[in-house]
Parts: C-alpha cells; structure tokens; sequence
C-alpha cells in the first residue's frame, strides 16, 4: 500500500485503510518528500482537535518518521525551534507561533491546524490529515484548503505543490462518508485524484502472527468488518435511540489555552506530557457545581459523568476499567479511584450517585456490594457523596419512551441534552450500536453482546445502561404529570 501511494503522481490522495494497515507510515513517507521536494515550505497537517494531535496524531507521527531515520528534537523540532547556534534556515514564511508546527531541519514547516482552533490568514504549500472521516468538510474546505496558496513562483514547478494526502478508518457517521465524494473524484479524474481503499490484511506481513485472530476475538462482528476489513458501517434502523444524532447531541470541547501550556515549556514537544491528562483539557465542565454519576457493574465496570448547570445536561465523561489482565485485573473500586484521580482538579467535591438494585450485587472479590465500594471509594478520595437509589431497575420500554421525547431536546421540563464527542467516545458507540426488539411491555434493547464475554464489552451496551440510569432517575420524574407518558410501574 505503501509502495502505491509513493508511486502515486496524483496531487489529491485519499487513502481508507483498516487497523494496522500503515497509514502513520503513509503520511510520514508524504512528510519526507515534501520536506526535500519544498525546502522552507509552509505546510499543514491537519487534525480534529489539538488535543487529539498532542496526544495521538505527534506520538505516532514520531515513532514513524524515526522508522525512516528521522529523529525528534536532531531533525525537527516540535513545538519549538533549535538552538540558534545550530544555524537551521527558516521559511520562507515562518510561523508566528512555532508552539503549533513542526520544523525541519531545511526550514521545511508543518502547521499543526486543528478543528476546534483557527487556522486562517495563513499560506500552504500542501497538506496531510490523518483519521480525515472524522473531520467536519465544510470546515476543512474553508479553513484547511482554502490556505493552499503559498508563493507559486517559488513552489509552482515543484512536483509536490499544493500535494494533499488524506488518511482515514471507514467512517461511522453520516457526515464521514464525504469522503467518497473523493472515490467518485478518482474515477471522474483519476490525473487529479487518487483513492486507495483496502483492509489490515494488506500489512499482514508487518503485523504479529495471532493480531487478527486477536482482533476478531475482541471486536464485535459489525466491529471487525468496520476496523479490520475497512467495510461500510451498516445503520441499525429502529434501533434503541432512534432519535440519536451525533450532529445533534455531540460536541467538542477541549481547553487548548491549558493544553499549550503544557507545549510551551521551553522544550517544545514532550509526548509524556500528554500520556496521562485529567479534567484541566476539558473546557465544557463547571468547577464549582456538583456532579453526577452512575455506573455499571459485574464482569465489566463503567462510568458516567454528567453535570447540569444553565438548563443544560451535559455527559462530561465515560470510562470503564480493563477487568481481563490476568496480572492486574482492575474491579469496581479501581475504577472509581481512576475517576477520583481525572477529576481531582474539581472545586465542588459533591456527587451526586444515582443507582438502582443491580448496585446491590456483589463479584465474589469483595465483602461490600458494588453501591457500598462506589461510596467508601468516593468518601476516602474526598467526595460528599449525595445518594440516589430507585430500587428496581426502570422496564426497557419506560427508558425508550423517556429518550424519545428526551433526545428531541425541546420539551420546557427538561434540559437540553449533549454528549462529549471525546471522552464519551464509548458510550455514542453503545448508544448508536444498541439494537431495539419488541418485549413483552414494548421495545427492548437488545443486549445479547453483553453475554459474550470474548467481545470488547466497550462497544456493547453497558455504558448506555449507565446514562440510562443517570438520565432516567434524574428527569424521568418531571414528565410524569405532564400526560405525555407514563411509566409502567405507574399505570
């Protein structure tokens, strides 16, 4: 794959490619050429967010480039320049800001753009973007291309001007599939455009013996025909939450200010810096108001975060803890002091616990039921804990009904309701995937996947379950006079 997109003479390149297939290593052959083709060029590349560039794009992006014998902070600098007496040219239009671009050791520079920064008011001589389903088009067209304009006397002959190379899963939302505008491209004007689809299988002889039989052990069927066999994401029509739009209820938020403080030591780019990151990269949470939680248990443990503040419902977070390493499985208390520990910068240490009877299971590892740890863990890290139990677990059919009218986010008695695109990466997952049957009392989700235990329990429906229970017992109630809807347990 690799070899064909070196060949490759097109100026627009879109590569679709599986897990593990080598699109790091793509973008850093495309880097290295345009470096020695455009010397003191300004270039992009382009991530979703800052935050997802500090601490996955640049990792990467340096293991890759030190493969071709490129090394960090010898060859380029990231986040910062070299030492004067080092003698490096600049470009010929250097950055203002080098705490956002990489530069080389010819005075070749690549901005680092980013979705929820500005990136206008610059000039480009090409450009790279990598995971380029998960970008907004119409943003990229306006702020990303539009740049592509840098000095044509200067760069006009060179065989990589205005070059673009676009890496990219298959998509999972609506708004990713802009991407095959670029396959049709390909076919209207294969001398402009070149588009590479193909599956993990094509790097097989880079990967360990037993990675696929792994991977198909972990993922879920629709899972491992998305990631390894880099097939189209198949809608689950009429599914649990059919009123679940991920342009409608998601949305990023990341706070760079700090996130650049963290660049801009002196040092430039350190990838240590940003291996371990708490709630101060978050900019959509209230220090000074409580927050929510609620949990799922058993052979997998997760949690979610919600906070309500200005007639909004915010899901803050999602995390679950590994419970399969056989050297340190991780249970329930575990992931409560990794929640604890994310959110230690928080002012208001009040949470509010919402559960039900399925917190009074035990896993046979521990004398307390799951509330009791959730609660001791909570009080022995330094939360007031404000308890909320609701006996018996809500009927299917009372959930389904609540985000119906819930998910419409227009009703006057209920805040307006958004998930964090990011750190709720596992929950959307859990809440587009879940499937809907018809029960006894109405639809039910469909839950079978939770059985198997051989499945990444992250894509089932655990964390669902979780912001179901927070959601529920939290607004449910508000609704029960208004004649709308009735829960069951009520008629």
């Amino acid at each position: 794959m690799q070899l064909l997109v070196r060949l490759a003479r097109q100026p627009i390149k879109v590569i679709k490619a599986g897990r593990g297939a080598g699109k790091t290593t793509v973008l850093a052959d495309e880097v290295e050429d345009v470096v020695h083709d455009m010397p003191r060029s300004t270039n992009f590349m382009q991530g979703l967010t800052f935050q997802q560039m500090l601490t996955l794009t640049l990792g990467s992006f340096i293991d890759s480039m030190a493969s071709l014998g490129y090394i960090h902070k010898l060859h380029y600098f990231i986040g910062g320049r070299p030492p004067k007496k080092w003698g490096w040219k600049e470009a010929y239009q250097p950055p203002q800001d080098y705490n956002r671009a990489i530069s080389f050791y010819n005075g070749t520079v690549y901005l680092l753009f980013s979705q929820d920064t500005t990136s206008r008011g610059v000039n480009t001589a090409s450009g790279i973007a990598d995971e380029f389903a998960l970008l907004n088009p119409t943003k990229f067209q306006a702020e990303a291309i539009a740049t592509l304009r840098q000095d044509p006397k200067r760069f006009g002959k060179c065989r990589r001007y205005l070059s673009q190379t676009y890496c990219t899963s298959a998509p999972r939302t609506l708004q990713g599939r802009f991407i095959y505008q670029y396959e049709e491209a390909s076919k209207k004007t294969p001398d402009e455009v070149f588009f590479l689809s193909a599956s993990s299988h094509v790097n097989k002889e880079n990967l360990p013996a037993e990675w696929f039989k792994n991977q198909k052990t972990l993922l879920s069927k629709q899972d491992y025909l998305i990631e390894i066999e880099n097939k189209d994401l198949k809608a689950i029509q009429g599914g649990f939450y059919p009123l679940f739009s991920e342009g409608k209820h998601t949305y990023t938020a990341f706070n760079n200010d700090y996130l650049s403080g963290l660049l801009d030591n002196g040092d430039g780019y350190d990838r240590e810096n940003f291996t371990k990151m708490d709630c101060r990269q978050d900019s959509d949470w209230y220090p000074n108001a409580p927050l929510d939680i609620a949990l799922d248990y058993g052979k997998f443990n997760c949690i979610v975060t919600g906070q309500d503040t200005l007639n909004m419902c915010r899901f803050l977070s999602a995390m679950s803890v590994d419970m399969k390493d056989p050297d340190n499985p991780k249970l329930t208390k575990d992931l409560v002091d990794e929640w604890c520990t994310y959110y230690r910068f928080h002012q208001d240490k009040t949470v509010h616990y919402w559960y039900d009877s399925t917190a009074m299971g035990k896993d046979g590892r521990a004398p307390k039921n799951f509330s009791e740890i959730v609660i001791d863990t909570l009080i022995d890290n330094g939360w007031e804990v404000i308890t909320h139990y609701y006996g018996k677990a809500a009927e299917h059919v009372d959930k389904y009904n609540f985000w119906t009218i819930a998910m419409r986010n227009d009703h006057p008695l209920l805040p307006h309701f958004s998930w964090n695109r990011h750190n709720c990466k596992y929950l959307i997952e859990s809440i587009t995937g879940a499937g809907a049957k018809e029960g006894a009392l109405g639809p039910e989700k469909i839950k079978t996947d939770e059985k198997n235990q051989s499945l990444d329990q992250r894509y089932t429906t655990h964390f669902s379950d979780a912001c179901d229970m927070l959601a529920y017992f939290k607004y449910a109630h508000l609704l029960k006079e208004t004649g709308i809807w009735l829960p069951t347990q009520m008629m």
